[in-house]
């Protein structure tokens, strides 16, 4: 039974607060336990061995600072930006949309919101100035908005992670919403169905946005053992088929990584679309790299070294070492990628079309 989980209303507080509450009660918290017994079957299935790295594949092609945002709210009120970080990217109608996360002066990094800033592709490169626009911004006292992501099959077509921090155990959920004219109007939460407990949601699953079409890529992350995994499962609009989930054992962490979690993904082809996901070492370091699926979202080939390492020297931030991808795009013959940097500036990246290609290793059927 189809449940609505939509709220379009933005600008009314109480109907937001309405809306919290009825999402923290849509939690079903034993789902948690039917996962992680698919990441323990998936363990082991697969001798695909990734590689590290300190040298990207991926050359920096620009980069954005803080200072070179400039940013008003709706009320023409301008806000002074301290992070501009984990940008999702795409190119539209031969224009660059570039939504940053970002952070005013004074607050920490866990009260963040989405802008959107547009450009020509030809001035996305060097240092970028960029003037932004507000359209997902936190409204509630204990909200975090993070991590925009686009859908690779449709143009303005947004997901983002809206972190509650209400009470000790925070709830983490993923939202769509569409994009017209610098504005968004509504979200819906992505949400699950299984056959047992019809429509509910899962306690913590940031990093999740369409693979294509018909399937989306989610990665719960497992609050009392400490992290996250990527699986795949067919969807219907914002709804995943929670009984279809699966785990591919090729994107699971190895013995000496920590955790894994998806990042942005890019149609290369009528039936090729490339995800790139990040691997977290024991030292807490970030390495990107891809997996290529199928329109059925079946695993082709992955890459064995990374795409973007963290290369020492490039920038020192809040964060040292860590690059987090939110966006790719396709740009002539290149990728451009959109990343994080320390948690503090954003780096744009561009690598060759070709160069991925030659960069993937084939999976045996």
């Amino acid at each position: 039974m189809s449940v609505d989980l939509t709220l379009d209303r933005l600008n009314d507080i109480l109907e937001v607060e309405k809306y919290f509450d009825y999402l923290l009660s849509m939690v079903m918290v034993d789902a948690d336990k039917i996962l992680y017994e698919k990441y323990l079957r998936a363990r082991g299935k697969s001798s695909f061995t990734r590689k590290r790295v300190g040298k990207s594949i991926a050359r920096i092609r620009g980069y954005i600072i803080p200072s070179d945002v400039t940013v008003v709210s709706e009320t023409n009120i301008p806000i002074i930006p301290c992070i501009v970080t984990n940008p999702a990217i795409e190119i539209y109608n031969n224009m660059v949309y570039i939504y940053l996360r970002l952070a005013s002066i004074g607050s920490v990094f866990s009260r963040t919101f989405i802008s959107v800033a547009k450009l020509k592709p030809e001035n996305l490169s060097g240092r970028i100035k960029v003037k932004a626009y507000p359209i997902l911004y936190g409204i509630m006292p204990y909200e975090c908005v993070e991590d925009p992501r686009v859908d690779p099959d449709k143009n303005l077509s947004l997901y983002h992670v809206r972190a509650i921090y209400r009470t000790e155990i925070s709830r983490v959920f993923t939202f769509h919403s569409q994009l017209t004219d610098y504005r968004v109007d509504k979200i819906e939460a992505i949400n699950f169905y299984s056959k047992e407990w019809g429509t509910f949601l899962i306690q913590d699953y940031r990093d999740t946005f369409p693979l294509n079409n018909s399937f989306m890529i989610v990665r719960p992350f497992f609050k009392d053992k400490g992290f996250g995994v990527i699986a795949i499962g067919p969807r219907h609009g914002v709804q995943v088929d929670f009984d279809e989930l699966e785990v591919p054992p090729e994107l699971l962490p190895s013995t000496d990584e920590v955790k894994a979690g998806g990042n942005a993904t890019l149609r290369l082809s009528n039936n090729e679309y490339l995800l790139l996901y990040h691997i977290v070492d024991d030292h807490g370091v970030y390495y990107t790299y891809g997996a290529l699926f199928d329109r059925d979202a079946e695993l082709l080939a992955l890459t064995e070294e990374p795409i973007i390492a963290p290369e020492a020297g490039v920038y020192s931030g809040r964060r040292p070492s860590t690059v987090f991808v939110c966006g790719a795009t396709l740009y002539g013959d290149s990728i451009i990628i959109s990343a994080g940097r320390d948690d503090e500036i954003t780096l744009i990246y561009e690598i060759g079309k070709q160069e991925i290609y030659d960069s993937l290793k084939y999976v045996s059927g």
